[in-house]
């Protein structure tokens, strides 16, 4: 482990983390244990190759076992490897077998740098990802339990830190991936 660690880039470790944790506290609280068995996970990080140059990939896993409280433990995972002058933000996603046994995306995050440095808390984090959810400031409120006029201001802190004029554009963008981030 501690090699593998060594070879992922410094700037997306804490962006890997967090979507990693996402995508865990997504399958807890959103999929039901008995669905969890149809979902898919992709997630992508840089790694130094063998030439010491950090290339993309991007790892697609599918959970086959799993613990007493429902966690995945073990998964058949996939990897894609991109070129290095590829730019890519640091991106998670959960997927879901439909009735059609087509997956169907349920979370989509972009945990891009800019979001996770330039002066945004992690309770500005928790905040800007539950708003990617579609919860509103009083379902924040209940979740992080802190007070709505609270989730308020951290919601006008980040706009005007990230230099937004409103939550929908946030939003959008984060949702469409954009790259200004």
């Amino acid at each position: 482990m501690r090699y593998f660690w060594s070879r992922i880039h410094p700037e997306d470790i804490d962006a890997w983390l967090s979507a990693l944790n996402s995508l865990m506290e997504f399958t807890l609280d959103e999929i039901p244990e008995h669905k969890r068995k149809d979902a898919n996970y992709t997630w992508n990080f840089r790694l130094k190759n063998s030439d010491d140059v950090y290339v993309n990939i991007i790892q697609n896993t599918t959970p086959l076992v799993f613990d007493s409280d429902g966690k995945p433990i073990i998964g058949l995972a996939h990897y894609t490897v991109l070129d290095a002058h590829v730019k890519m933000d640091i991106t998670a996603s959960a997927k879901l077998l439909n009735s059609n046994s087509e997956y169907e995306t349920l979370f989509f995050n972009n945990f891009s740098q800019k979001l996770l440095k330039d002066g945004i808390s992690n309770r500005e984090r928790d905040v800007i990802r539950l708003l990617v959810l579609s919860k509103s400031s009083k379902e924040i409120s209940k979740v992080l339990n802190i007070s709505s006029h609270t989730v308020d201001t951290h919601r006008r802190n980040i706009l005007k830190k990230l230099n937004i004029s409103s939550t929908g554009e946030l939003i959008g963008m984060l949702k469409m991936n954009q790259h200004w981030l």
